[in-house]
């Protein structure tokens, strides 16, 4: 069955002893991370529990895809049903993968929980099959809505005894991402500010609420560099306002190759890539750890010199022909995007 995102937490400790598969997918992958965390919590599960739980990224299911069948038939010790989780958000389920997992779910085996998360997908018999099959959720997550987040902060104000117009929420919004989990931590860090301080005004709010552009921006990055092409133009068309944007735009899709060219150079030297990307310095972000691993097994040294060769290249052009640099970003996206795309795929 198809569940909104809002209503998940409630059907899922009401049915859950009838469930077999969560499907969480989309293009909101704080969202996505936000129910995953969730839904272990509310099933008291400890990932780290070997005897209860299997794990399965994407890479060990793509070139051993028997292993999710092996795991789902695999006993468990001390609970009524084995968890196995299994993460496909840096890979490209082709048509072989979904008929393994269908093939799985269709087993008659009752005694397991199937926790799946995958990027965005497209609608097909694949996706429809868990939307229709009564074992199953299916929760489709995309752009975080407005009026939640309206609630969201009209609540938070509430608490604190703090009135604002309706229209200066609406104007704050705007400062918000379309990721679930970064406004989660905006909301936060605001929730922090108005506890600790007196006398707040419109505009201390609106200083504080950091405009998201770089996010965006990394939106379109991770995007087209994972081979997405309609979701990277998506936020790009999203995000585009005049030719700063585009600029800023190619200087960080400069700065994310130089990172993985960074991290090839020092794996040539027979070092253990994940050792690497733990004591790189400056330091990656740990949320965004999983990624590079992604990016750096994606990508070879060869391509990601043509790359920034094409992006030197693509910002002289867009200072000097500004009327068509929108144009000429976008075929960089869409032709970068899609050479990834064929890269996962082959």
């Amino acid at each position: 069955m198809k569940i909104d995102p809002l209503f998940y937490e409630n059907n899922l400790k009401n049915k859950l002893e009838n469930i077999n598969i969560i499907f969480l997918y989309g293009s909101n992958i704080g969202l996505i991370n936000l129910i995953y965390k969730k839904t272990l919590e509310i099933l008291e599960i400890d990932t780290n529990d070997p005897f209860n739980v299997s794990k399965i990224n994407g890479d060990e299911f793509k070139e051993k895809p028997s292993i999710l069948n092996d795991n789902i038939n695999t006993l468990s010790i001390f609970s009524k049903k084995r968890l196995v989780l299994l993460d496909l958000m840096n890979i490209s389920i082709t048509k072989s993968l979904e008929d393994i997992i269908l093939e799985a779910a269709k087993s008659g085996n009752i005694n397991y929980l199937l926790l799946i998360k995958a990027s965005n997908l497209k609608i097909s018999s694949f996706i429809k099959y868990f939307q229709n099959h009564s074992n199953s959720i299916l929760v489709p997550c995309y752009e975080e809505k407005t009026r939640n987040l309206h609630s969201k902060l009209s609540n938070l104000f509430f608490k604190h005894k703090i009135t604002f117009k309706k229209e200066f929420i609406n104007n704050l919004i705007l400062n918000f991402s379309s990721d679930s989990l970064n406004n989660e931590m905006e909301i936060e860090k605001l929730d922090i500010f108005l506890t600790n301080n007196k006398n707040i005004t419109e505009e201390m709010i609106f200083t504080l609420i950091s405009k998201n552009n770089d996010i965006n921006l990394n939106k379109v990055i991770e995007n087209c560099s994972s081979g997405n092409p309609s979701e990277a133009l998506i936020s790009f068309e999203n995000i585009y306002e005049n030719q700063s944007t585009s600029i800023a735009l190619i200087r960080m899709f400069v700065n994310h190759f130089k990172l993985i060219e960074k991290i090839l150079l020092l794996f040539e030297d027979n070092r253990n890539l994940v050792n690497i990307i733990e004591n790189i310095k400056p330091p990656i972000f740990f949320k965004k750890k999983d990624f590079v691993i992604f990016q750096c097994k994606l990508w070879n040294l060869k391509l990601i010199n043509i790359i920034l060769a094409r992006l030197i290249e693509l910002e002289l052009k867009c200072k000097f022909n500004q009327t068509v640099e929108k144009t000429l970003l976008s075929q960089f996206i869409l032709s970068t995007s899609v050479l990834a795309r064929n890269r996962i795929r082959s």
